[in-house]
């Protein structure tokens, strides 16, 4: 059942949330293993359309529905239009500029769903509290990643306009999954987002990747497992979850998260630097997700007892 209100998340929420960040965050370190051994559009492919199979599968022993009446599955493929067209503007623009720029275009989407939920979800206000709150966990983030964008390579334009272009996307497609809550079960968001996806990116793979090499070791299969089990069929239909339950704008919010976790992870399996001016990021980030997630809402008015008859 949808909660309409727009309540601060309860401790469920939050934890859920939490751990599909870390999800989401380790999923950057699978993608870097992976694309040592696999050309990056193509591992997209594969990521997407092995999480269709898995999705499949969970939906027929969950008996959770796939298939929605004419107007839900121009939806469906609606999301699936969204979905596709933000994985390849975030492939297509991480490649013309650095990998740090990327990211924090790419996590502004909290930013483009606040500002457009006020003006077409009923119940999502945009309090100057969640306004502070999303502006000190932005500047969190682009701190998170000051060192990692100067370095000495002069990003494009192009490439911070895709990936703005995907994040603006991305924004809009939670949106419309907020939108489906009580009519589209979560699997098949997933399901079919992923199933159409996976088809475009092979298109595209076979297109432009024909050449490219593909070398299944352990460790880029490894990759694939976690990026279509755990983080897609786990991370997005738990994501999808949330988002038709709770406040839109404070389930996205946690988004600012996943690259908190992505640093940490990449600082303990990659052996990357973390710097103290990170650290200040991450403390930023965490201070902003508190801000909007525990945002006061107006209480609401106690219940009177009825007064009792005074005894004749």
């Amino acid at each position: 059942m949808e909660r309409s209100t727009d309540q601060p998340l309860d401790s469920f929420a939050v934890f859920l949330m939490t751990l599909v960040c870390a999800i989401w965050g380790g999923a950057f370190v699978a993608i870097k293993i992976g694309l040592l051994d696999l050309p990056p559009v193509g591992s997209a492919a594969l990521r997407f359309l092995l999480t269709t199979v898995v999705l499949f599968f969970c939906a027929r022993a969950t008996r959770a529905p796939l298939v929605y009446s004419a107007r839900d599955m121009r939806v469906l493929f609606l999301l699936a239009a969204l979905f596709f067209y933000a994985n390849l503007m975030v492939y297509m623009g991480t490649a013309r500029t650095t990998s740090g720029r990327a990211t924090v275009f790419f996590y502004s989407q909290p930013i483009f769903l606040a500002v457009l939920a006020a003006f077409l979800l009923p119940n999502e206000r945009l309090t100057l509290r969640k306004g502070w709150g999303l502006c000190l966990a932005l500047a969190g983030l682009a701190l998170l990643f000051l060192t990692k964008t100067s370095t000495g390579r002069e990003p494009t334009l192009l490439g911070d306009a895709l990936v703005l272009s995907g994040a603006v996307a991305t924004a809009v497609q939670n949106l419309v999954m907020k939108r489906t809550a009580g009519r589209i079960h979560p699997v098949a968001l997933i399901f079919w987002s992923s199933l159409i996806s996976g088809v475009l990116l092979a298109g595209c793979s076979w297109a432009f990747e024909h050449n490219a090499s593909f070398i299944f070791s352990k460790r880029a299969i490894v990759s694939l497992l976690y990026l279509s089990l755990i983080s897609a069929a786990f991370g997005f239909v738990a994501f999808a979850w949330l988002l038709q339950r709770y406040s839109a704008t404070r389930v996205t919010t946690l988004v600012f998260l996943a690259p908190v976790f992505g640093v940490a992870f990449g600082w303990l399996f990659l052996g990357e630097t973390f710097t103290p001016v990170q650290l200040v990021g991450v403390l930023g980030v965490c201070a902003g997700v508190y801000v909007v997630t525990s945002s006061n809402v107006s209480p609401k008015p106690p219940v009177q007892k009825e007064k009792e008859p005074l005894a004749a």
